[in-house]
């Protein structure tokens, strides 16, 4: 695994040489994402939306959470457009979105869930996620309560490139707590080709995250991932395309709350999928 640099360290999203495969750990980390029923639109097309939790991808699609939804919208060549009334119908349930263009950026947001596990199983999924920085200072002190109490949240996006559309809003930041933003419109992108990315937190760089990324069929393990790297210190990495299909891009961010509250630490989670065509 590479090491925070200013360097722009490569992903490769391929079943090949190996950078990280994640190991199980005694917590799964289940990613939740969206995919949607068709990458390539036309306009004014109606599509589904549909959840997935899973600790493989793409996994199967969920019901979906309507009462779990803080956020859940639309960004197009004509600026955003709420979706959380959209229609939620099916077995299972999924969202049925009628875009105003083909090329688009979906986006939700969770409400915050909460989760209690005890010292040994925080510490395994802090190290499963790469928090070292955190996991070091948790070793070198003293006091470990009997549980810890974590708050968090997601903030998901799947591109949409619309059908013959010129360059979407792919590359666009949405503001959200943390987000995976493309440095190009991957819509033309083949396997082989290319792919910068940039995370921000909280409106800056995530400058030192670790971004896993994989595709459909890489793996039916769970919690692997095809690739693991860091980002460097603009929050950067370059994902080299390897394989076509659906890619899952994702990334996690935690940090202490103040003592005193009900809960004890605060994560954030951030994933972007998209399709890549064949050659």
């Amino acid at each position: 695994m590479s090491t925070p640099s200013t360097a722009r360290p490569t992903l490769f999203l391929a079943a090949g040489l190996l950078l990280c495969a994640a190991a199980p750990a005694p917590l799964s980390a289940h990613d939740f994402f969206l995919i949607p029923s068709v990458s390539r639109p036309e306009a004014g097309a109606a599509i589904e939306i549909a959840m997935h939790v899973s600790d493989t991808f793409p996994g199967e699609p969920v019901p979906w959470r309507t009462k779990r939804t803080r956020d859940f919208f639309l960004v197009d060549d004509r600026g955003k457009a709420s979706l959380l009334k959209s229609p939620v119908r099916g077995d299972p349930p999924v969202a049925h979105v009628r875009l105003r263009s083909g090329a688009a950026v979906i986006a939700l947001q969770t409400e915050p869930s909460r989760i209690e596990l005890s010292p040994d199983d925080f510490d395994s999924y802090l190290e499963h996620e790469g928090h070292t920085a955190i996991l070091k200072a948790r070793r070198a002190g003293k006091a470990r309560p009997d549980v810890e109490r974590e708050r968090y949240t997601r903030f998901v996006k799947t591109l949409l490139s619309g059908a013959g559309a010129a360059p979407g809003p792919a590359t666009r930041r949405l503001g959200l707590t943390i987000e995976i933003v493309p440095g190009r419109d991957p819509a033309d992108l083949r396997p082989g080709d290319s792919l910068p990315v940039r995370v921000f937190f909280e409106n800056e760089p995530y400058a030192g995250g670790r971004l896993c990324a994989t595709h459909a069929g890489y793996s039916r393990e769970h919690d692997a991932f095809a690739w693991c790297g860091r980002l460097d210190d603009e929050g950067m990495a370059t994902v080299t395309l390897r394989a076509p299909g659906w890619q899952l891009l994702r990334i996690t961010r935690m940090r202490r709350l103040a003592p005193g509250g009900d809960d004890d630490w605060e994560s954030f989670w951030a994933s972007l999928t998209f399709e890549v065509r064949p050659r």
